[in-house]
């Protein structure tokens, strides 16, 4: 006999288990900070096999708030999708995500969206009744050739190359440090930043202070940048990895006021010469090409990651439960991503 579960304290440790079993670490710290202290109820179904005190399947939302338009609505991440390798077949993916979709819509949340795998997207396409809109926005800034070379047979001799001799000027108009926390200026900055943007999650202090400084096991870097007068121009969140075979940097967040462009040089420049201080192999991004800080990318040459380089197979999608949202939400032009948005990093 079966029953569906939510996550609490209670089943935590058996939500762990499962994954675990399953071949996917989680750390406990990791989950209270995604499902408990976020601020906000999510919606997580748990199928748990009473006669062997054991769970079966999980699919697993948390919620976010969004800027949809010139309105705040409650949106939800897609994360944590799995049915164990013992009860396979029985159509528990599509069980328990229609249970989430009915509990999250039934408390006000307006739309899941998310970033499947290769071997998951089907089901969410075809199962789920999502709207792909890929491709995710991957861009690469090379910073050692090796990391590349040794992935095609007769490049293997090359010696290992820097690729960018990228180092921070020092400005006469702006500072720029790093200071892990974020003033409340940041709200400002974000709503100036975000005035063209249709789809986006809110990225306020709230949001930021969440995502960056109360994560546990992490290690991010925040740089900010002042003008003379002492005014908040613009923040980078960045961070180096060991990941994907490799010394990964990372370029998570880059906000900026739009009115002053050179602002976006001065932060990615400083990101660059730190990450690349730290012997990074290449610098990722997640960046789409209508969003506001994509010239600044291109200005400092990310370029699109061909697919013979992608890191893992990530796909991009999202379903609407407000009929009055769905031409916003499905539309791939109206959104806003960075690697803020990716569970993984």
């Amino acid at each position: 006999m079966r029953k569906i579960l939510d996550l609490n304290h209670e089943t935590l440790d058996s939500y762990k288990a499962c994954f675990v079993k399953n071949g996917i670490p989680k750390q406990t710290e990791i989950i209270k900070w995604q499902f408990f202290n976020n601020g906000l109820k999510n919606h997580v179904s748990l199928e748990f096999d009473e006669n062997l005190k054991t769970i079966a399947a999980i699919y697993a939302t948390f919620s976010v708030k969004f800027k949809i338009d010139d309105n705040i609505v409650i949106g939800s991440q897609s994360l944590d999708t799995i049915t164990d390798v013992d009860y396979r077949g029985k159509g528990l993916f599509t069980k328990l995500a229609n249970d989430v979709y009915q509990k999250a819509n039934n408390n006000d949340v307006s739309f899941v969206y998310g970033f499947p795998n290769g071997n998951s997207i089907y089901g969410f396409e075809k199962k789920l009744d999502w709207t792909v809109l890929d491709p995710v926005p991957f861009l690469i800034k090379p910073l050692r050739s090796e990391y590349f070379t040794k992935r095609i047979n007769f490049l293997k001799f090359l010696p290992n190359v820097n690729l960018t001799f990228t180092k921070k000027s020092k400005s006469k108009k702006y500072s720029t440090f790093e200071k892990i926390a974020f003033p409340d200026s940041v709200n400002i900055l974000w709503s100036s930043f975000s005035k063209d943007i249709k789809v986006a999650v809110q990225r306020d202090k709230v949001y930021l202070d969440w995502r960056y400084l109360q994560k546990p096991l992490e290690n991010y870097k925040i740089a900010h940048c002042y003008d003379l007068n002492n005014i908040l121009k613009g923040f980078i969140v960045y961070s180096v990895k060991e990941k994907h075979e490799g010394r990964i940097g990372y370029i998570m967040e880059l906000i900026y006021d739009l009115k002053y462009p050179e602002v976006s040089k001065e932060l990615l420049q400083f990101a660059i010469s730190e990450i690349n201080m730290q012997k990074a192999d290449c610098i990722l991004s997640w960046c789409l090409d209508h969003s506001p800080n994509a010239s600044a990318y291109k200005k400092e040459f990310f370029i699109k990651i061909p697919e013979k380089f992608k890191p893992i197979e990530l796909h991009f999608g999202a379903r609407c439960f407000v009929n009055e949202l769905k031409g916003l939400v499905n539309n791939r032009k109206n959104w806003y991503l960075s690697y803020s948005d990716s569970d993984t990093v």
